[in-house]
């Protein structure tokens, strides 16, 4: 098998789905490309052998600022459900609410067609597409199924719940307790609030009866120019307080600076107390004209353009900005002898992210790893096997600094930073941590929804959320994380007068401990002559 695979398409962007065409030859596959702000879904055909890549059609954009309904967006996954008809001239596919059908050339399913040209992607008009409309008129029992789907979400975690003994519950005296309250179920919610108290009873993380995904139509969208503004209220208007690095504002052409005046949006002045997000609500037009102006009034004013942002993207700079901030704070503590990194997510982008910085803070002499806030994933495996490496031998070029071997990890004394929102996976990162030996757990106790979780489909798409793999701590006694979570080595809260004075006592301490425990002189594996 491994000899006779090849692959075939080597597209940017990751591929959602894809159909095989009658003649066995064509492929038909979904991806996804950039469109201004946005990734839109677009359809791909291929040959076997990997040639004459044909651009077929694109769909819209995701509703809304984040993800869409059913297949709103993602990876290409607004277009699903390919289908290519019998003699390979047309595809059907789904998209969104809408099934659509669009030609396929000449046929996928045509010899003379497969035989064709071989070059390179073919660009060509893309085909129109046509909307499929049609109706179909079902009749639901509405009672009947809302009981079928009780019986199905409490028999799922019946057979699926990590632990046989429920928890302690009698899982079949649930059933008989709230099976009798679905006969005077008025609607879908209804019964899913039933549900979730039923399952509630198990006193268990990662668990939860949830309606179909819908979209986001309808809702608003409001753009961000990627700055922050206060009110000044002597001066009448709203001065710029921030600008957001590598936001949209952040740009050479854009003539802003902190403590210039907003003077006009859109062309609309704009003063003081006035709510100046209504300006920047579902906008046609992408960039936006800003008039800015270096005092409180409309003459000398200019104006210039900037292209918004949605507030995912805004969330990234402030995220970004929380993370810069804190880094600066853990230089100046310790003098830039303590590097700071923190995970957002246990996802691979976070992964990759964590690898590049560990190799960026591999000359100083501890580090803090900071994953307070992180709401879980699954790469605690990854972060601890590159952290529990031993330095062998240390590398030194001519007229470079030196570097440790194995190249990509870090080998100087580590702490960690937990708090309440470090779940799931983020709990099993620092319960791995102490128990290798790696450093210590500073913060607060973590969550303790540590559970391994899947999902289940009823029989309307709702679906019930199942875990059935626990999570055990190696010791003598197998302790369940889940509900108990990891307690730190040194407990610091974060008080309200902290926050509020600008203080992060947790990260203080951090520093606090490393420096206690590097003590002696700086460690420095540079050459005599680069020290």
């Amino acid at each position: 098998m491994k000899r006779r695979t090849r692959q075939v398409t080597r597209m940017p962007f990751p591929i959602s789905t894809f159909t095989v065409a009658p003649d066995s030859r064509t492929l038909v596959f979904v991806t996804s490309e950039p469109s201004a702000t946005t990734q839109v879904p677009v359809v791909y055909s291929i040959q076997e052998d990997g040639r004459r890549l044909t651009r077929i059609t694109s769909g819209g954009a995701p509703q809304g600022d984040g993800e869409g309904g059913p297949g709103g967006g993602g990876f290409g996954g607004g277009i699903a459900d390919l289908s290519v008809s019998r003699d390979g001239r047309t595809l059907f596919f789904r998209e969104r609410d809408g099934i659509y059908s669009i030609a396929l050339g000449a046929g996928a399913g045509s010899g003379a067609a497969a035989a064709a040209g071989r070059g390179p992607a073919s660009g060509g008009g893309e085909s129109a597409r046509r909307r499929i409309t049609f109706n179909v008129r079902v009749k639901v029992d509405r009672p009947a199924e809302w009981a079928e789907m009780f019986g199905d979400a409490w028999r799922t975690m019946k057979y699926r719940f990590y632990d046989p003994a429920m928890h302690g519950m009698d899982w079949d005296a649930a059933k008989a307790k709230y099976e009798p309250l679905v006969q005077f179920v008025g609607d879908r919610q209804e019964l899913l609030n039933i549900i979730n108290e039923m399952i509630g009873e198990l006193n268990a993380s990662h668990t939860g009866a949830a309606p179909p995904p819908r979209g986001f139509g309808g809702a608003g969208s409001t753009g961000n120019l990627g700055i922050e503004l206060e009110s000044d209220k002597a001066a009448g208007r709203y001065k710029v307080t921030y600008i957001y690095e590598n936001g949209p504002a952040d740009k050479d052409w854009v003539k802003v600076n902190v403590g210039d005046y907003l003077i006009a949006i859109g062309g609309k002045e704009v003063k003081a107390g006035d709510e100046y997000w209504e300006l920047m609500n579902d906008r046609l037009n992408r960039k936006v004209e800003v008039t800015f102006n270096n005092k409180p009034a409309a003459e000398g004013a200019w104006k210039t353009r900037i292209e918004a942002i949605n507030s995912g993207a805004y969330s990234g700079l402030r995220y970004d900005r929380w993370v810069k901030e804190r880094r600066q704070r853990v230089d100046e503590l310790s003098g830039g002898r303590i590097g700071y990194l923190h995970i957002q997510a246990m996802n691979p982008p976070s992964l990759r992210k964590f690898e590049k910085e560990i190799r960026e803070f591999r000359n100083k002499e501890a580090l803090i790893i900071d994953q307070r806030w992180n709401g879980g994933g699954n790469i605690e495996q990854e972060l601890l096997a590159l952290l529990v490496q031993r330095q062998y031998q240390i590398w030194q070029p001519r007229g470079v600094e030196a570097s440790g071997r194995p190249f990509a990890g870090y080998f100087g004394p580590k702490v960690v930073l937990q708090n309440w929102r470090s779940a799931s996976n983020a709990e099993m990162f620092p319960a791995g941590f102490r128990a290798l030996g790696l450093g210590k757990v500073i913060g607060t106790p973590t969550m303790g929804a540590v559970i391994g979780t899947g999902s289940y489909s009823l029989v309307d798409g709702s679906t019930v959320r199942t875990p059935g793999v626990g999570v055990y701590l190696a010791d003598a006694k197998h302790t369940n994380m889940e509900n108990y979570g990891v307690q730190p080595d040194i407990r610091v809260d974060n008080l309200p007068e902290h926050n509020l004075a600008g203080r992060d006592r947790q990260l203080e301490v951090a520093v606090e401990e490393l420096l206690k425990e590097l003590g002696g002189p700086k460690r420095n594996i540079a050459s005599k002559d680069q020290q």
